[in-house]
């Protein structure tokens, strides 16, 4: 009775401990993360037991996330259970010592990273929060220069189209006018020295 009393409470820490990971996880609640776990020679087990279900429930309510994961648990359960390989469960103890030599390096590493991955601290969430807050600013800022960007691209087309009626009206108009003068000239020219002629031929019979 005494054996199964321990590996009840033994339990019941395991999971106070996994919560309180998990609520570290989700909001960096450090005094959580570093509290020692209630040990259950304080409380009933059934007591205990009450108290981690109201702590997942206040998760649950707090966090989208965990609700959804549960929400998924519950509804394929096998996902968090997988089916074990086709491999034989047991191996000869020098093929096993043979495994965990062969491997020992990548043991070290997967330690020594999960152990850097446990002390590492969540950032300060001041920074994001002024993010957030110039959000608004960041999208006035965002219209303001597509309004500019539209009204540079009218100018632009204002003054092509400025541009091909000085061409149109002004360069190929003139040239028009300077061809229309010289002809006329020609012709008033041409007169004159008809006239011219004609004088001098009268004054040459006179």
């Amino acid at each position: 009775m005494a054996s199964s009393k321990q590996t009840t409470g033994d339990t019941l820490v395991l999971l106070d401990e996994r919560l309180r990971r998990v609520n570290y996880a989700l909001y960096g609640d450090s005094e959580a993360r570093d509290s020692e776990p209630s040990q259950t020679t304080t409380r009933s087990a059934i007591a205990h037991l009450r108290a981690l279900e109201r702590t997942l429930a206040q998760l649950r309510a707090r966090s989208p996330a965990a609700s959804e994961v549960l929400a998924l648990q519950k509804a394929h359960p096998s996902l968090f259970h997988p089916h074990p390989s086709n491999l034989p469960s047991t191996l000869p103890p020098s093929q096993l010592a043979a495994l965990i030599l062969a491997h020992s390096q990548l043991y070290t590493s997967v330690s020594a990273n999960l152990t850097q991955l446990q002390d590492t601290r969540v950032p300060d969430p001041a920074g994001t929060v002024k993010l957030l807050d110039l959000a608004p600013r960041i999208e006035k800022a965002r219209v303001r220069q597509e309004k500019q960007a539209r009204e540079v691209a009218e100018l632009r087309a204002r003054s092509a189209r400025v541009v091909e009626q000085w061409l149109e009206v002004g360069m190929l108009g003139m040239s028009e006018r300077w061809a229309e003068w010289e002809e006329r000239l020609r012709e008033v020219e041409i007169v004159v020295r008809r006239r011219e002629g004609a004088k001098r031929r009268e004054n040459g019979m006179v």
